[in-house]
């Protein structure tokens, strides 16, 4: 086998490892959510985690673009939280064709009690690291995610 064709199996199996990660960490998140009585799942939970980092009221192209999404996914997920109550949606003053999108102290609750079950799943992850071995493996994921970003701009 030539060096080249090593580093590609070496490659595919890191890639690999990193999707099994991923779908155990899923699984794990879930779980959790389920024994805490936690009411949303998947990409509804991850927009309101969004709105909550992006702050008072995103307008909902802005949501898109920052969750990497369509808009019409967005609109989707933001009707069924809007009527479970985890969301307000209001027209923008001033543009009429922007919602803007607000949390509701239901929605907070739900988004309070998510950080802390992801805390928890993080610590467990992430047990027997150092500092050092943490920077590096972010590092190793922000060049992994801009030589993505540079082969999609370049398509």
């Amino acid at each position: 086998m030539t060096e080249n064709q090593d580093r590609r199996d070496e490659a595919r199996e890191a890639i690999d490892m990193l999707h099994r990660m991923n779908r155990a960490h899923r699984r794990l998140v879930e779980r959790r959510f389920q024994q805490s009585g936690i009411g949303i799942h998947g990409g509804q939970h991850r927009l309101l985690m969004t709105l909550d980092i992006l702050g008072p009221a995103p307008a909902q192209t802005e949501l898109a673009r920052h969750m990497d999404i369509s808009p019409a996914s967005v609109a989707c997920m933001l009707k069924k939280l809007e009527s479970d109550g985890y969301i307000e949606r209001r027209i923008c003053t001033g543009d009429e064709r922007r919602n803007e999108v607000s949390i509701t102290p239901k929605g907070l609750a739900e988004v309070e009690a998510s950080k802390q079950i992801f805390s928890a799943v993080d610590d467990t992850m992430l047990r027997g690291f150092s500092e050092d071995e943490l920077q590096a493996l972010s590092g190793y994921f922000e060049r992994i995610t801009e030589n993505i970003r540079l082969a999609e701009e370049e398509s």
